[in-house]
């Protein structure tokens, strides 16, 4: 009886966060970034993992100050969207962290 409530106030967001932590650039794709010449090549390479989506409808020429500012925009949704769906006492942690 006791496995069916394994997990029952957590499990929704574990997934999320497996899911986000299954999103980290890795190696290779950090290799293929220092070798971009331009910030457009910057964003073809980063079109092709989980980061592309942010920088999908920015025009041509981008700026560094854009990608940062949609960069940093991307982490806030996703630490509001765990924020909305957590319980205590993991709720009160995240209140705490901000």
């Amino acid at each position: 009886m006791e496995a069916l409530f394994f997990n029952i106030n957590d499990g929704y967001l574990e997934g999320i966060v497996r899911g986000y932590k299954s999103g980290i650039l890795t190696s290779n794709h950090y290799i293929n970034l220092t070798q971009c010449e331009t910030l457009d090549d910057l964003k073809l390479q980063l079109s092709a993992t989980d980061y592309g989506n942010f920088l999908a409808n920015e025009p041509s020429p981008i700026a560094t100050s854009t990608i940062h500012e949609k960069a940093t925009q991307k982490l806030v949704d996703e630490f509001k969207y765990v924020r909305a769906n957590a319980v205590e006492p993991l709720a009160r942690f995240l209140d705490y962290l901000t």
